[in-house]
């Protein structure tokens, strides 16, 4: 077994049906993948969908009673997992035919590595209409299925969610996505370039959208802290980074975003990940000190550029004596700001 594809799911029967789905159409060895999906106390459909759902490839499937968070969900998966990387993706991700074969490709090029498919992994697809869309959110939907003819104005009147792309489309008319494919993406060019800058802090890369490592350094790491709400991904990716891993983007789009309410996105709370990376790694460490000028990993993820920016000319060898000053008082205006934490 080479690959194990974990998938932490909470509330997305449908769109983890195509999820699913497209891993049918993959075009490395079915034997030689399977796929985890951990269902974190779901309160819809999902364990129904995943009681039937007949794979082609190595499929399992684990419950857990109440809701988690995905850093439990994913630790399980790691438990599990039986393949020599893990790969790591959500359960609206709708990966392309060369998905796992691109990760394979990257392995085999780059050892000790992290593989991470951001920044090209967030352009949207609208697979489904949700009732529950926010007006933007609908507004935004109709333009992109007016152009290919997808609309409908029942969506509008529509109290249910709409299925516009099915799991018969994935398999047998996957071509169809090109035609609810919204004309942006939710990160930003500002933001990409920061992210593929893996001269710094390239730890930023480890995002669980598309992203995989060999599981024995995640096993050696201990997995994600179950404690930190959102943003246990980056933790981890710093753990990983502290270790040595180097960091590779993947050149290319291997998946797409099923489009959803932004509200859906929601995870339990829990630790803010930059308190608890304060904790592990010094409370002194500017490159963490940093992360406390943003509440939550939502705001960081608005502000990679800055953050990045901000670092390089704070770890800057020869600074000018206004730059001194300048870091000087941002790392003491840090240290105020994480007293928020520690008492």
């Amino acid at each position: 077994m080479k690959f194990s594809i974990i998938i932490p799911t909470y509330n997305r029967s449908r769109q983890l049906l195509l999820t699913l789905t497209a891993f049918e159409n993959q075009t490395y060895p079915k034997d030689q993948f399977e796929v985890l999906v951990i269902d974190d106390g779901s309160t819809d459909n999902t364990l129904e969908i995943l009681s039937n759902y007949e794979a082609p490839y190595i499929f399992r499937y684990f419950t857990l009673s109440t809701r988690n968070g995905p850093g439990v969900a994913r630790n399980l998966g790691i438990q599990h997992a039986r393949g020599t990387y893990v790969i790591f993706c959500d359960a609206d991700f709708l990966g392309l035919p060369d998905f796992i074969a691109t990760h394979d490709l990257y392995h085999a090029k780059h050892h000790n590595a992290v593989i991470s498919g951001a920044p090209n992994c967030y352009k949207g697809v609208y697979t489904q209409f949700f009732s529950d869309f926010s007006e933007l959110e609908k507004v935004a939907a109709r333009s992109v299925l007016q152009q290919f003819q997808c609309w409908d104005d029942g969506y509008l009147k529509s109290k249910d969610l709409v299925e516009i792309i099915t799991p018969e489309d994935i398999r047998n008319n996957f071509g169809k996505i090109n035609q609810v494919m919204s004309h942006w993406e939710i990160i930003s060019d500002k933001n990409k370039a920061a992210l593929l800058q893996t001269n710094i802090a390239p730890w930023l890369l480890f995002i669980t959208r598309c992203v995989s490592v060999e599981k024995t350094v995640l096993e050696k790491q201990g997995g994600f802290d179950e404690r930190i709400g959102s943003g246990g991904n980056w933790e981890l990716g710093y753990r990983l980074y502290k270790q040595g891993l180097s960091f590779v983007s993947i050149n290319g789009t291997v998946g797409y975003h099923q489009e959803h309410p932004s509200g859906y996105k929601n995870y339990v709370k829990g630790e803010p990940f930059n308190k608890i990376l304060l904790e592990k790694f010094g409370k002194k460490n500017p490159e963490l000190l940093l992360l406390t000028l943003w509440d939550s990993s939502d705001e960081l993820w608005r502000n990679i550029g800055v953050y990045k920016n901000t670092l390089a000319i704070v770890n800057k060898k020869q600074k000018s004596l206004k730059d001194k000053d300048m870091v000087n008082s941002l790392l003491k205006t840090c240290k105020i700001a994480s007293s928020r934490w520690f008492k």
